[in-house]
C-alpha cells in the first residue's frame, strides 16, 4: 500500500509565445481520481519492470475499491512504517481540544496548520543530524529487522517479494481492448447512472494495473480502451449542433472561439455526459411500465375493512396514509410509485395495503435493496420478503426462489426503500413480475442516499405520470421537530437553525466535537439506552470503537481476544457489527446473519470464532473465524453509510463539514 504525495503545478506554457496560463480548476477537480490512478500505474509499472516485484488486490473495507499491495512485504511492516502519522495525529487532537477549551472556539485553518507543525516537532524522534541515502536505508533495516526478528527472516520475505518469475508484462491486443472496455463500461454503469470520460480512464487504468500492461504501452492502450468504450458501449447526454435529419441546427461558436481540438471555451473540459444504452433501456421500460394499468385490484371495501381493523388495533391511518393505500390497491396500475420522507408513517401505510390486498384474494411479496430492509418490512408486513439482490440471482441462474411464493395476476411486489435501489436490478425484477402477471409499488424516498448503482428512477416516473406522497410526519411529538425535518430533506438552510436553536448541534475542532460525541454517547450508556456513534471516516470510527472498549473494559482483562476485519481485538462483552450477509448462518427458519446486524460478543474462542447473541432479538450464532477475520467490527461506532437500517434508540454523530445532504438528512 504504497503512500506517496504528488504536487501538481496548476500552470501550463503556451508553445507558440512561452505565456504562463493557470489550469482550469474545475477540470483539475473532475479529473483528480483518474490523475491519482495514472500516478499510480506510472508507479507500479515502474517498479514491477525495475524491480521485478509483483502486486496483487487486497480486498478493500466495506466493498469498497481493493488496495495493491507487493505480493511479499510483510503486512506487520505497513503497520510499523505508518505508526508515525498515527502518534502526529492523536497529538493534534489533543492540542486541538487545548485550544478549544482555552478559546472558546475551534481554531481557524491557519491556526490548524500551526497546530498540525506543533504536533510534528512533539511528536518527531531525537534529532538527528542529517542522513545520507545509505544511512537512511540501515535505519529501515533496523526497523524491519526489529518487527521480522531476523536477518534471515528479512531475506526470506525480500527474496519472495523481488524478481519474481510471475512479474511478467502483458502485450494487449484488439481483443483485449474489446473486453477490456465492455468491463469498463460495465463497473461504471454499475456505480452510476451518468459518467464523464475521467471515470472512464480512471477504471481503464485499473484494468491495465490488473492485467500488468506493459508501462511503454500503458497511455495507448488506455486511450484505445476508453475510445472503443465510447464508440460502442457509451450514449452522449450533449445535445447535437443538428437534428438527425439536419434541418435544425444550433448556433455554434466561430473558429476563434473553440480549442485546437475543437470543443467550445465556453465548455468545461471532458465535461461531457454519458451513459449507456442499457440504462437508456432500463429507464425508458420502467417510466413506461409505470403509465400501465389493467392489474389486479381490490375494492374499496377491502381497503375498508383494513383501514378499520388498524383502528381497532389502534393505529389509525391520517388522510394522507389512506389515499395512498386506497390508491395502491385499487387503482390497477401495474407499476405506481409512491415518495414517502422519513417518519411520514409509511410502516403503517404498507402493512394496512398488506392487508387489503390479501383480504381481496391476493398475495403479497416484499423487496428491499439490503437484508435488514428487507427484515423489518416482513416484520411490518407479515408477507414474505428477500432482497432485491437475492431474486435476481435468481432469475440469472433460472431457479426458482425457494422462500417466495409464485408471481401470478393476484401477486403485489412491493419494493421498499425503492430509491436507494439500482435501475438495472429494478427493470429485472419488475420485468419479471410483469410477465408473470403481477403487479409492483415502489415505495421510497428520492431525498435520502441514492443507490450505489444507476439510480434515480424515481424522479423520471413522477416526472411522467407522479407519484403518490405522504407529505405528513408522524414520527416527531413536536410539529416543529417534523418541519426541520422536511426542511432539511429540502435542503433549505432554516432547518440547521432549528437544530442549532435546540442546541442538536455544536461546533468545534474535529478532535473537541469526537470527544463531545463520546461523551453524549457514554451518557446514554450509563442510562440503558441503545446508542451509537457515526463518523466520516473509518479512522474515526476506529478510535472511537478502541475508545468505547477501552471504557468497557475499564483496566479489567479482556480475557481471550480475538481479531477483526477493522484491525480491532474483541472478547466477551463487546458489541460487534457485522458487514456480510451469510444465508447459512441461521439464526431462526427464517432469518440470517445480516449486513448491519449488531450482536454482543457471548464467548471468543481460541479457533477465532464468535459465538454471539443478536442486540434486539437475542438469538444466538457462532460466527466462523474465516467470517469474523474478513466481515465483522466493533460495533460501538459506524460509518452513516454502515448504520443503515440500524435501530437504536438515540445516535451521536460527527460531521466533516463535506457531507451532501442527503446524507445529512439520511
Amino acid at each position: 500500500d504504497l503512500h506517496t504525495h504528488v504536487a501538481i503545478a496548476n500552470k501550463v506554457q503556451e508553445a507558440e509565445t512561452g505565456r504562463w496560463y493557470s489550469i482550469d480548476g474545475r477540470v483539475l477537480l473532475k479529473a483528480v481520481v483518474t490523475i491519482s490512478e495514472t500516478y499510480n500505474t506510472a508507479l507500479e509499472r515502474h517498479l514491477t519492470e525495475r524491480l521485478g516485484v509483483r502486486f496483487a488486490d487486497r480486498p478493500g473495507p466495506d466493498g469498497k475499491r481493493p488496495v495493491r499491495e507487493i505480493v511479499g512485504v510483510e503486512p506487520a511492516l505497513n503497520e510499523r512504517w505508518s505508526s508515525r502519522r498515527q502518534r502526529i495525529e492523536a497529538r493534534r487532537a489533543v492540542l486541538a481540544r487545548e485550544f478549544q477549551a482555552q478559546h472558546g472556539r475551534p481554531p481557524s485553518p491557519t491556526e490548524a496548520i500551526g497546530l498540525a507543525q506543533q504536533a510534528t516537532l512533539e511528536t518527531r524522534d531525537a534529532k538527528h543530524s542529517a542522513r545520507s541515502e545509505a544511512q537512511q536505508r540501515a535505519t529501515w533495516r533496523a526497523e524491519a529487522l526489529e518487527v521480522l526478528g531476523s536477518a534471515d527472516a528479512l531475506a526470506r520475505m525480500v527474496a519472495g517479494a523481488v524478481g519474481r518469475a510471475d512479474a511478467v508484462t502483458f502485450t494487449p491486443d484488439q481483443e483485449w481492448v474489446e473486453a477490456a472496455a465492455r468491463r469498463v463500461v460495465g463497473i461504471v454503469q454499475g456505480h452510476r447512472s451518468t459518467w464523464q470520460g475521467w471515470h472512464l480512464r480512471a477504471e481503464a487504468l485499473r484494468q491495465l494495473r490488473a492485467a500488468n500492461v506493459a508501462g511503454a504501452l500503458v497511455e495507448a492502450t488506455a486511450d484505445r480502451v476508453v475510445a472503443q468504450a465510447l464508440a460502442t458501449h457509451c450514449v452522449s447526454l450533449e445535445r447535437p449542433l443538428a437534428s438527425p435529419d439536419g434541418r435544425v441546427v444550433e448556433p455554434s461558436e466561430p473558429a476563434a472561439l473553440r480549442r485546437a481540438d475543437g470543443t467550445s471555451q465556453y465548455t468545461v473540459a471532458g465535461s461531457t455526459l454519458f451513459t449507456s444504452s442499457p440504462v437508456l433501456a432500463a429507464e425508458e421500460y420502467l417510466v413506461a411500465a409505470a403509465g400501465r394499468t389493467g392489474g389486479w385490484a381490490v375494492t374499496e371495501a377491502h381497503v375498508g375493512v383494513a383501514l378499520a381493523e388498524s383502528a381497532a388495533n389502534g393505529v389509525t391511518l391520517n388522510e394522507g396514509q389512506a389515499a395512498l393505500v386506497t390508491a395502491m390497491a385499487t387503482s390497477g396500475a401495474r407499476v405506481q410509485a409512491a415518495i414517502a420522507p422519513a417518519g411520514s408513517g409509511k410502516t403503517t401505510a404498507m402493512r394496512a395495503l398488506t392487508q387489503a390486498w390479501t383480504d381481496g384474494g391476493g398475495t403479497v411479496i416484499g423487496l428491499a435493496p439490503s437484508a435488514a430492509a428487507a427484515e423489518q418490512l416482513r416484520d411490518q408486513t407479515s408477507a414474505p420478503t428477500d432482497t432485491l439482490a437475492k431474486v435476481c440471482w435468481h432469475l440469472d441462474q433460472g431457479t426458482t426462489h425457494p422462500n417466495l411464493p409464485r408471481i401470478d395476476e393476484g401477486t403485489l411486489v412491493l419494493v421498499d426503500e425503492a430509491g436507494m435501489a439500482d435501475t438495472l436490478s429494478l427493470l429485472q425484477v419488475v420485468r419479471h413480475v410483469l410477465d408473470a402477471g403481477g403487479s409492483v409499488r415502489l415505495i421510497g424516498d428520492d431525498q435520502q442516499l441514492a443507490a450505489i448503482g444507476a439510480g434515480g428512477v424515481l424522479r423520471d416516473i413522477e416526472t411522467t405520470h407522479g407519484v403518490l406522497r405522504l407529505d405528513e410526519l408522524v414520527r416527531f411529538r413536536d410539529p416543529a421537530e417534523g418541519a426541520a425535518s422536511l426542511a432539511l430533506r429540502a435542503g433549505r438552510p432554516e432547518a440547521l437553525g432549528f437544530y442549532l436553536d435546540q442546541r442538536r448541534v455544536h461546533v468545534g475542532d474535529l478532535a473537541t466535537m469526537t470527544t463531545d460525541v463520546f461523551t453524549a454517547w457514554s451518557t446514554d450508556r450509563q442510562r440503558g439506552l441503545d446508542s451509537i456513534m457515526l463518523a466520516p471516516t473509518r479512522e474515526l470510527v476506529a478510535e472511537l470503537n478502541t475508545r468505547a472498549r477501552h471504557q468497557r473494559l475499564n483496566g479489567a482483562p479482556a480475557g481471550r481476544e480475538v481479531w477483526l476485519s477493522d484491525g480491532l481485538p474483541a472478547s466477551a462483552g463487546d458489541t460487534i457489527l457485522t458487514r456480510r450477509n451469510h444465508r447459512r448462518l441461521r439464526t431462526s427458519a427464517t432469518d440470517f446473519v445480516k449486513n448491519g446486524d449488531r450482536w454482543q460478543v457471548v464467548d471468543a474462542r481460541a479457533d477465532g470464532s464468535l459465538h454471539v447473541a443478536h442486540t434486539r432479538t437475542g438469538r444466538r450464532v457462532t460466527l466462523p473465524a474465516d467470517y469474523v477475520a474478513e466481515h465483522v467490527e466493533l460495533g460501538y461506532a459506524s460509518t452513516i453509510h454502515t448504520a443503515q437500517g440500524i435501530s437504536v434508540d438515540t445516535t451521536h454523530g460527527v460531521l466533516s463539514g463535506g457531507e451532501s445532504r442527503q446524507l445529512l438528512y439520511t
